[in-house]
């Protein structure tokens, strides 16, 4: 009969145990004496057992003892992170939230703030690279940049302003280098120059503008050096000169213009060096 009231006791004990470890909140200050952890504490994610089982529910730490600060808060499922792993700044800022999916990490949002609390890098990462959006905002609040990482690499749109709000630039990248459409303006708004990239490098079109929005200068590039026709203009838009050029030099017929649109010089070129007529 002992042996049948021992066997019910440590059942029910064990039950008890189990439920207490079931969903349940525990503050790691209050009752760490009850918490094994596989390897030594760390911001590493970790398996947990709370009075000998494996810990469900959610662990939080506080900065001080009356808990009103939160400086960290995991979800647990069978004794690991799994769901919202939160950090906080000690003014109750989010440092960092990722999401666990059975111990492992699966995304991780990290902020960093400037010295006035305002938010100043939102960025994302997967297996430890950059990947995903990320923001960047000045002091003021402002939108400073906004693009897209891929396994720690620059792909598609970015983004960037001024501490105005105007937008400073626009453009694609591809595998880290820019790729694709290019666009400029100054702090009021106005384009002043555009163009195409490749692999990084200026490559193909590009039209550079004057403060009153009038064409600068015009031409192609190819491997980021000057190639094949180019045009300047005055700030009135009148050709001042015309040419081409080979490898990021002048070469071939380059001609020549005064304010009223007349040729007055003109002459051929090779490596960057004019020929004698």
């Amino acid at each position: 009969m002992k042996e049948i009231l021992n066997f019910k006791n440590l059942l029910i004990l064990s039950i008890i145990i189990l439920l207490s470890s079931c969903g349940k909140t525990v503050d790691y200050d209050d009752e760490k004496e009850y918490l094994t952890f596989s390897y030594p504490y760390s911001d590493s994610p970790r398996v947990l057992s709370y009075k000998g089982l494996p810990f469900n529910g959610e662990l939080v730490e506080y900065f001080d003892d009356e808990k009103t600060q939160l400086e960290e808060r995991r979800d647990y499922k069978d004794g690991k992170i799994d769901g919202q792993y939160e950090v906080y700044n000690k003014n109750g800022q989010l440092k960092k939230n990722a999401t666990y999916n059975e111990g492992e990490v699966e995304e991780e949002v990290t902020y960093t703030y400037h010295e006035n609390g305002q938010l100043e890098y939102k960025r994302t990462y997967k297996e430890g690279e950059l990947d995903g959006p990320l923001e960047s905002y000045y002091e003021n609040g402002q939108l400073s940049g906004k693009g897209t990482y891929k396994n720690g690499d620059r792909v598609g749109t970015r983004e960037d302003y001024y501490e105005n709000g105007q937008l400073e630039s626009k453009g694609t990248y591809k595998d880290g280098e820019e790729d694709g459409q290019w666009e400029y303006y100054d702090e009021n708004g106005k384009l002043y120059y555009k163009g195409t990239y490749k692999d990084g490098e200026e490559d193909g079109q590009w039209e550079y503008y004057y403060e009153n929005g009038k064409l600068y200068y015009k031409g192609t590039y190819k491997d980021g050096k000057e190639d094949g026709q180019w045009e300047y203009y005055d700030e009135n838009g009148q050709l001042e000169s015309k040419g081409t050029y080979k490898d990021g030099k002048e070469d071939g017929q380059w001609e020549y213009y005064d304010e009223n649109g007349k040729l007055y010089d003109k002459g051929t070129y090779k490596d960057g060096v004019k020929q004698d007529d």
